[in-house]
């Protein structure tokens, strides 16, 4: 079987850091932002069937679970100015045919929800966050995949609807 078959870029661990504070040991799970375009169904005269169109981009989320109960974390929950964070989830990835990788999916975030879960005796516990995303950035061996904020996203280097910012004048 030739190389370029064998699986690629399988995640094989991970870890977050939240305003420069590696969570090493304590966060056990990580969902990076989804982003997902927003659609607009037309269906105008002479058409047979609606088409979807794209629209912009629903909200970005991210969520993290830790064993831990800490309250570091829970204080950094807060309203008003100053209330961004710096979140970068960090992966280490690896290749069939033995390549190691690195990925990072860097975040500016507000949290939006704490959930300090079920307690009970003798149990592990687990704290859920969830945060709302405002601007993020995907890296992979040190190439961009994609970056976005609330005005533009770029994906491979490719700033997307180019024409945009000259023509709402937002440059």
């Amino acid at each position: 079987m030739a190389k370029r078959n064998l699986p690629a870029f399988i995640l094989k661990n991970c870890s977050l850091a939240i305003d420069g504070d590696v969570r090493i040991g304590q966060c056990n799970s990580i969902t990076i932002p989804v982003l997902e375009r927003t659609m607009e169904e037309f269906r105008n005269a002479g058409m047979i069937k609606p088409r979807e169109v794209a629209m912009g981009y629903e909200v970005t989320t991210t969520t993290f679970k830790e064993t831990a109960f800490d309250p570091a974390v829970m204080n950094l929950y807060g309203i008003g100015t100053g209330s961004n964070r710096n979140l970068v989830a960090y992966g280490y990835l690896e290749s069939e045919d033995g390549r190691e990788h690195e990925a990072r999916f860097e975040m500016v975030a507000d949290f939006k929800k704490i959930d300090g879960g079920e307690w009970s005796p003798g149990e592990k516990a687990e704290s859920e966050y969830e945060l709302t995303v405002h601007e993020g950035r995907l890296i992979v061996d040190g190439n961009e995949v994609f970056a976005f904020d609330d005005f533009t996203i770029t994906i491979n280097g490719k700033t997307q609807q180019p024409g945009k910012a000259a023509a709402l004048r937002m440059i």
